[in-house]
């Protein structure tokens, strides 16, 4: 089977780039990602054809062929294309998987993740720190802190693996400005805005059983188990900038974490 040409020519301005995509700060792999998702979606390369080769796809959005490689396997980590050697990548799936898979080791990593994902955010409000909240935040208690309610999505995906509450030291209320952009981290924005600089980020590993509102946000059924992923984001002095509350349904997080050992 011969790799099926796209619909569209290129137009006359250039490649079909991403350039009228370049406002959002995605990575260019995963904006080239997100409009071959789009076309497996509409029926442009339908359930067992195949995507056209990566020089091809550079070609087409002009990118590198190291970008469109990237592409191809963020459709592949989604559960889309399937590659054989010799053959060609063929189109497995019209919808993407929702699971996620995390590799958390270090800071760094802890930034990919942020930007291989994306927010939507729920609703914001000024919470007085008191009751279970001064349970999580107990140097805050009794004073007035910004909570983020959020939704994090695989890029690509259409169902959430996670529910999220962000709650803001008030000192970094502005970064409200800029959360809703793609990528955007609330630690990463304290850095950009306030030149805070995160020293420290201690993570709290538990479970618990899905409430009414919760499993219907994430589209379970109210006392099924999930993980409880607690985040504490610490900048000078061990000064508490930020906490995240993430819960994370079964079957579609995966977290894993890696430790070298230095034997000198």
């Amino acid at each position: 089977m011969t790799p099926r040409k796209t619909a569209a020519a290129a137009p006359a301005t250039g490649p079909r780039s991403v350039r009228s995509l370049a406002a959002h700060a995605a990575p260019r792999y995963m904006r080239v990602a997100d409009a071959l998702i789009a076309e497996i979606e509409q029926g442009t390369y339908p359930v067992g054809e195949m995507l056209p080769p990566e020089l091809e796809i550079a070609e087409q959005y002009g990118v590198s062929r190291y970008t469109a490689r990237e592409a191809i396997r963020k459709l592949t980590e989604l559960g889309l294309i399937t590659r054989r050697a010799g053959i060609g990548t063929t189109v497995t799936s019209a919808t993407a998987q929702s699971n996620y898979s995390a590799r958390i080791s270090d800071i760094d990593e802890l930034i990919h993740y942020a930007k291989e994902t994306r927010l939507k955010i729920l609703g914001e409000e000024w919470v007085k720190v008191e009751g279970p909240l001064a349970e999580v935040l107990k140097p805050a208690k009794g004073q007035t802190w910004l909570k983020v309610t959020a939704l994090r999505y695989p890029q690509g995906s259409r169902k959430p693996f996670s529910h999220t509450t962000m709650v803001v030291q008030p000192a970094y209320a502005r970064i409200r400005e800029r959360i809703r952009e793609s990528g955007a981290a609330v630690y990463r924005l304290i850095e950009e805005m306030y030149g805070e600089r995160i020293s420290e980020v201690k993570q709290e590993i538990t479970c618990l059983a899905l409430d009414k509102e919760q499993a219907t946000l994430l589209g379970e059924k109210a006392g099924n188990p999930a993980l409880l992923v607690y985040r504490y984001y610490l900048g000078k002095d061990s000064n508490l900038l930020s906490v995240s509350i993430n819960i994370y349904p079964p079957d579609r997080f995966k977290l894993v974490t890696s430790w070298r050992l230095d034997w000198k």
